[in-house]
């Protein structure tokens, strides 16, 4: 049976379990309740109160009404009783909005200095706003026992604290409390931390020996190469030494060609521990292997021993395959403990050193890999030239667990929060919920998640079942028509658009990433805007992107952009979708142009390195789901290897 029907059949199933026991009356009355709480939610956040209490009036037994009053008490934190407060709290205390509330009322009780009140409820909070408060009252009620180690904590980080800290430092400060050894601690956590501007600030409470160094440390932040070259006029110190230490570390990311020659300048002019010059020595070395210069393997071999971690292995090994030497790919995994040496990546890689040294081992390196549902299996099933092994684990609806779910109120909680588009409260609420279900639960969770279309949350509950070939509902077919359709008219391949759609935001139409990239295709605004601009395409505003209908064409196009940019070159162009063509363009510059998998395999950017390898495999997945026989890796990975089918070898 093809997948997208044995999913449909069972979204069907799912449907009917989820209707057991509803009248026809009892959905209608649901979906009335729906629109009411979805009218009180908009009104909540229009500010609009009247609105907002008339819909709780109204929806007195649907489960999440607490969210109607949750938007109510917050917006009145500061005028809510206690006692009003504290009891909704209580009955609420699992609840998604548990956290945001409780902290929103205690600096409300904080700001608003009703200090008992607060003390009542504050508890554990490690909130500054309300540490500070709480230290403030103790101030004010002349309890200075022990205050002024609570002052000096709440000082003593690396960010800016809160401004209302300040009264509290203030008084800490004008006790003699602040003296410079305290403000050269904080000074270096303000360095470790990138805040350049609180360091700076801190500068005026050192002593004059402390300033000529925190000087020092800031130019050599700032300006590591120009410090570098002056540093071979400073005398031998221990402060001395560890801002060159910073500044080599900082250059070497950078410019490792720099920072050896800076290396080679300071390495005579100080007393250097052993420790020291074989930690410097080494990070030279691991960046000058990122960059594939030629002479990075002599580098990584001159290093002591205790130098050569996982990380210099990995990095040795990628070095060789750069150079086709292919034995020193051997030597480097052979020099990994057990555990790395057994992980898929590094097994192709010995077949693939194998293979290359025509040595026969290299069968029997595959065929242990060959079998895996992976990008590294399918690899070696390729080169064996055997079909790929995709094995389908059917998932049975359970009854009884599903109405068991369904009779939980906070699984119930969870979907009805998806239905009416609260997705971090739903998310958050399943999350919470998942924790506790055994794998038999999390295959009905799944079931159920996916016939409400809630994708991302199935996919996450097989996952945690480990029932990684539930390959149905890990990888479903959503809006199937449209990228069928927008691929067809960008000559885009739907499975690679699948691929990379799973990859980017496991088909959650509403995701939002922590950079702004937004929707099913992680659309940044700025480049959906460009993008529709150069392709006529429809595009309002950044909310737009969470549509399917907005954010597929724009995503498929920005796709067709970047595959005429790379001629077609489909690991070019998923690296240019997650690093950037600008990256992209600099590896295709300075890197050599080795065979597919090798020049994948020594990109600088390890999130890259991995992403490119999940898009592919996961298309070839969805080459399955449409129906295909497997091309995506033989076209992008090994071109010219004969084209495999897929089967099913348990």
């Amino acid at each position: 049976m093809a997948s997208h029907k044995l999913l449909a059949r069972y979204a069907g199933a799912v449907v009917l379990i989820l209707m057991a026991g509803w009248s026809s009356s009892a959905l209608a009355d649901r979906e009335i309740d729906r629109e009411r709480f979805r009218e009180g939610w908009a009104a909540a956040a229009r500010g609009d109160q009247t609105t907002t209490l008339d819909a709780i009036q109204s929806l007195n037994d649907y489960p999440l009404r607490p969210y109607l009053e949750f938007e109510l008490l917050r917006q009145r934190v500061g005028r809510v009783p206690e006692v009003v407060m504290e009891q909704f709290l209580a009955r609420h205390r699992d609840w998604s909005f548990a956290d945001s509330l409780t902290r929103s009322w205690l600096r409300s009780l904080a700001r608003q200095r009703q200090y008992e009140v607060l003390a009542r409820h504050a508890g554990d909070s490690s909130d500054p706003v309300v540490q500070c408060h709480l230290a403030r009252a103790d101030l004010d009620a002349g309890r200075l026992n022990g205050l002024a180690d609570r002052a000096r904590d709440l000082w003593l980080v690396g960010g800016s604290q809160v401004s209302d800290c300040d009264p509290l430092f203030d008084w800490w400060r004008r006790n003699g409390n602040l003296v410079p050894d305290l403000a050269w601690q904080r000074f270096h956590l303000a360095l470790d931390a990138g805040e350049t501007a609180v360091a700076s600030y801190l500068r005026r409470y050192l002593d004059a020996d402390q300033k000529y160094w925190a000087d020092l440390w800031l130019a050599m932040n700032d300006r590591p190469w120009p410090t570098l070259r002056q540093a071979r006029q400073w005398t031998d110190h221990e402060q001395a030494r560890l801002i060159v230490k910073r500044g080599l570390d900082r250059l070497a990311s950078d410019d490792w060609e720099r920072a050896r020659e800076g290396w080679a300048m300071l390495d005579s002019h100080f007393s250097w521990s052993v420790e020291d010059k074989a930690r410097i020595a080494r990070r030279i070395a691991l960046f000058q292997a990122v960059a594939m210069d030629p002479d990075a393997l002599v580098a990584i071999d001159a290093l002591p021993s205790d130098q050569i971690d996982q990380q210099m292995l990995e990095w040795r090994a990628r070095a060789a395959m750069a150079q086709a030497d292919w034995q020193g790919v051997l030597d480097s995994i052979a020099a990994m403990d057990l555990r790395e040496q057994g992980r898929g990546r590094w097994r192709y890689w010995r077949g693939r050193a194998l293979a290359a040294l025509n040595r026969p081992e290299a069968l029997v390196a595959y065929a242990s890999l060959a079998g895996e549902a992976n990008y590294y299996g399918f690899l070696a099933a390729t080169a064996l030239g055997q079909d790929l092994n995709l094995c389908v684990e059917e998932l049975d609806v359970d009854p009884d667990i599903q109405r068991r779910l369904m009779r939980d109120p906070r699984f119930e909680r969870a979907l009805e929060l998806h239905h009416v588009g609260l997705s971090w409260h739903a998310r958050r609420t399943w999350a919470g919920f998942a924790r506790r279900m055994d794998q038999a639960e999390l295959h009905q969770a799944a079931l159920l998640a996916a016939g409400q279309g809630w994708h991302d949350r199935a996919i996450s509950a097989l996952g945690n079942a480990g029932t990684m070939r539930a390959y149905p509902w890990r990888f479903p077919l959503i809006e199937k028509g449209q990228v069928t359709a927008e691929a067809r008219r960008w000559n885009v391949d739907p499975a690679l658009v699948y691929g990379l759609m799973r990859a980017e935001s496991a088909m959650q139409s509403d995701a939002l990433s922590p950079a702004g990239a937004r929707g099913l295709l992680q659309l940044m605004p700025a480049t959906a805007t460009l993008v529709a601009r150069r392709n006529g395409l429809t595009y309002g505003s950044q909310a737009d992107l969470m549509n399917p209908r907005v954010n597929i064409p724009l995503g498929i196009a920005h796709l067709a952009e970047l595959q005429d940019r790379y001629n077609g070159e489909w690991i070019h162009v998923a690296a240019a979708y997650n690093a950037g063509a600008g990256a992209v363009d600099r590896w295709l510059d300075s890197r050599p142009l080795n065979e597919p998998d090798v020049w994948l395999e020594t990109l600088p950017y390890y999130e890259t390195r991995d992403y490119v390898p999940r898009v592919l495999a996961f298309a070839t997945i969805y080459e399955w789901q449409l129906g295909r026989s497997p091309g995506v890796l033989t076209a992008n990975v090994r071109p010219g290897s004969a084209s495999p089918a897929f089967s099913c070898a348990p």
